[in-house]
């Protein structure tokens, strides 16, 4: 569930929550894997996430669809949704891509760098071309590498994230919803 934390609809996740469910007429302690809460204005209902191994799933797949289904039920009474994320539910280079860049929503780059960057990218180029031509030396030019990623993950520029590998021949761009 790494892409929950670049999605701007969540306000907050927090991991191994445990909810109530009902299993025949019993109340059962279930643990899931993520609680997410949306922000309001996102339209979503904060939901309750289960991650699994598609080769899980088959193996033990009657038990847990019977699971899910009674979580599932016992959300919906309190109008939230439920969500199954599995190593399918999005491709592999774009879980790649987010590990990469997820060491990049903790780094502190230099603001004067953002405003550089935002202000170098007049078009869509690759991140290596614009590095080069706004650094001023290469102590800043490595400066500038970790501001790109870091714009990249805070979602004010644009990567190709879904189809191939982010590398510094990955073409950028201004994110215009963002920026």
């Amino acid at each position: 569930f790494l892409h929950l934390k670049f999605d701007d609809t969540v306000k907050s996740d927090s991991e191994k929550p445990q909810i109530i469910i009902d299993f025949n007429g019993k109340h059962k302690i279930y643990s899931a894997d993520c609680y997410v809460i949306y922000h309001q204005s996102a339209g979503k209902k904060n939901s309750i996430v289960e991650v699994k191994y598609e080769n899980e799933l088959a193996k033990d797949r009657e038990n847990l669809t019977n699971k899910f289904e009674r979580a599932r039920a016992s959300l919906q009474k309190i109008d939230m949704d439920f969500l199954l994320f599995t190593d399918a539910t999005y491709p592999e280079i774009y879980i790649r891509n987010l590990d990469f860049l997820y060491r990049y929503k903790v780094f502190t780059h230099q603001s004067d760098n953002s405003a550089r960057i935002l202000n170098g990218l007049c078009r869509p180029m690759p991140a290596l071309e614009l590095a080069n031509s706004i650094a001023h030396n290469k102590s800043d030019y490595l400066h500038v590498c970790n501001s790109i990623w870091s714009l990249v993950a805070y979602g004010y520029l644009d990567a190709d994230l879904m189809n191939e590998e982010v590398t510094m021949n990955s073409v950028i761009w201004i994110n215009n919803e963002r920026h």
